[in-house]
């Protein structure tokens, strides 16, 4: 069902996250620049300073301060703030030639006021502007005084803080006098404040600013689901975290009123990226107590792509299982396809919806029962691995490591017969060999590098799996709001550069572990030429020996003249 919500208070949400973004600036001042709010019972206009001396040390306005009044929209952050010069000062297109357009919901009071300094610093004039109009503007805002707040050139208000202020650091006081235990605890103390703002600020709204460990907020990841040509729908993970709140505005902003899949809307993440739907993740059970009705009408839109007003659409526990080990599989890729710093996130997003499956798993039993129940029949015979059974093998090897039962290396045998086969379909493809049961060693290397990227893929599974999925890691994500241990992480993309290099078979089987039952180059070409009977039977392929191929073209051929034949005699 579309869950309806209670409609925000979206001037009483700016007012928080203007009061937040102030606060950042008295503890972070940013040089150069200087923000007061002449009337505290309105905090939607302030006053600012931009020193352009201070930040931009080049460019023909060096030494300039310019006043402006910021006009802070009642829906910020999704609008951004507007600025203008302060009546009086003037300030027109004689000294700039453009107006100045720029925002994200993700911008805080410093970043918009930063790009205000960047703009004034270069007035994008045809000409150059003259030392003489460069001389009077310096004469006309030394003269400017403010009516609101009484700032002039010579009693600046705010005060601009100058780069001096910020750099210069107090030298510890009696550090000579701390021993060796105290200097331990010190250390220890400093890595855990260290740890604790890091977690602060992973578990932050990147829209409203405020984190999960201080304010009462749900976070969860923005999705794009897309729908393909025969109508399956397909999600793609934006890699930040956004709250609750960022999310219903958003759909308020573009006049929704409920929980729903907007499939032909799109909103903007702070990154830039493209959402449409939004789904929150496990940070502990309070976390997820409070969302969960939000989680589960999330997932049954994904499932279904629409949660309009009938039963069948509702919940059930099986889909949190398909839908979230496809996520997990989602962010694998992305993991997998995107440079180190995306690497990261995909790795925190992976175990994100690792830990929320684990809850579904937990709180529903029969979610065990059911990956017990695939993994015994996959077993079974090759119509119970078949590509309409088990579409994604990404997938099922996620559900193979969380099965309460059974492990990779009892299933390992079927795993490698079903993938193999699955591979022949496109070494048929992107090869150049004309018929695969007459391959040669020689030939190996063109196989392999038809399919290099699903074998390391296939590597890259199996790691990821072993790596985060084993029977202490709710205790090691609970510890940190969901996220694994940095070594961890940083171990793990190290990992991924070597699997990417994998580029011959040797390797790959090394990489799987097949190393002891395929030994030399006959031994992988008798596994392909298993793997080719497996796809035959699957129906996957129809790769025939030429002998069986002159066959089959001759009877083709005495066929056709038969029938010829037949139609000339009538």
């Amino acid at each position: 069902m579309s869950l309806p919500f209670k409609s925000q208070n979206t001037k009483a949400a700016a007012t928080k996250r203007i009061i937040r973004d102030l606060r950042d600036l008295d503890k972070h001042p940013i040089p150069g620049l200087g923000v007061n709010c002449p009337d505290e019972s309105n905090p939607f206009v302030l006053h600012c300073n931009v020193c352009i001396q201070v930040l931009i040390n080049d460019g023909p306005y060096k030494g300039i301060m310019i006043h402006l009044i910021l006009h802070i929209p009642e829906d910020y952050p999704l609008t951004g703030p507007a600025g203008n010069i302060a009546p009086g000062l003037e300030f027109d297109s004689s000294y700039h030639a453009h107006i100045h357009y720029d925002g994200s919901p993700g911008y805080t009071l410093s970043t918009a006021l930063l790009q205000i300094v960047t703009f004034f610093a270069e007035p994008d004039l045809v000409v150059n502007p003259s030392p003489q109009s460069i001389e009077n503007l310096h004469r006309i805002v030394k003269k400017f005084k403010c009516i609101t707040c009484n700032h002039t050139y010579d009693k600046p208000n705010p005060i601009v803080v100058d780069y001096t202020a910020i750099v210069s650091v107090k030298p510890e006081e009696n550090q000579e006098t701390l021993t060796k235990e105290d200097e331990e605890q010190l250390k220890i103390e400093r890595e855990r404040i260290k740890f604790q703002r890091e977690l602060i600020e992973k578990l932050t709204c990147g829209v409203t600013k405020q984190n999960v460990i201080e304010d009462n907020i749900c976070l969860g990841y923005p999705l794009l689901i897309k729908r393909d040509n025969i109508g399956r729908l397909w999600s793609e993970i934006v890699l930040e975290l956004i709250s609750y709140d960022a999310y219903v505005a958003e759909i308020q902003k573009s006049g929704g009123d409920k929980l729903d899949f907007y499939e032909h809307w799109q909103f903007r993440s702070v990154t830039g990226r493209d959402y449409n739907h939004w789904l929150p993740i496990y940070i502990n059970e309070n976390h997820f107590e409070k969302g969960k009705l939000i989680i589960q009408n999330s997932i049954s839109v994904i499932h279904y792509g629409t949660a309009r007003g009938n039963a069948r659409y509702d919940f059930t526990p099986s889909m949190a299982l398909s839908v979230l080990t496809a996520l997990m599989n989602k962010s694998a890729v992305q993991l997998f396809n995107g440079q180190m710093f995306e690497s990261r996130h995909a790795i925190e997003a992976y175990c994100h919806f690792l830990r929320l499956l684990m809850h579904f798993i937990d709180i529903y039993p029969e979610l065990d029962r059911k990956i017990n129940d695939r993994i015994e029949n996959f077993m079974r015979g090759l119509r119970y691995r078949n590509k309409n059974i088990i579409p994604d093998m990404g997938e099922f090897l996620i559900q193979i490591a969380l099965s309460s039962k059974y492990k990779l290396d009892e299933i390992r045998k079927y795993v490698y017969e079903e993938y193999f086969a699955r591979q022949i379909y496109w070494i048929e493809r992107n090869s150049s060999i004309r018929n695969l049961l007459d391959i040669r060693p020689s030939d190996l290397l063109d196989i392999f590098n038809s399919v290099k990227v699903s074998n390391h893929l296939l590597v890259f599974n199996l790691e990821m799996a072993q790596t985060f999925i084993f029977s202490g890691v709710k205790k090691f994500l609970d510890a940190a709001y969901g996220y694994p241990p940095p070594v961890i992480v940083e171990n793990f993309q190290q990992r991924l550069k070597a699997i990417k290099v994998i580029d011959r078979y040797s390797e790959f089987i090394q990489a799987i572990r097949l190393s002891d039952k395929i030994r030399s180059s006959d031994d992988t070409i008798d596994l392909i030429k298993r793997s080719i009977q497996i796809s035959n039977e699957q129906g996957y392929t129809r790769i025939v020996s030429r002998d069986q191929e002159r066959i089959d073209h001759q009877n083709k051929r005495t066929r056709y003249e038969y029938e010829y034949q037949r139609r000339s005699y009538h």
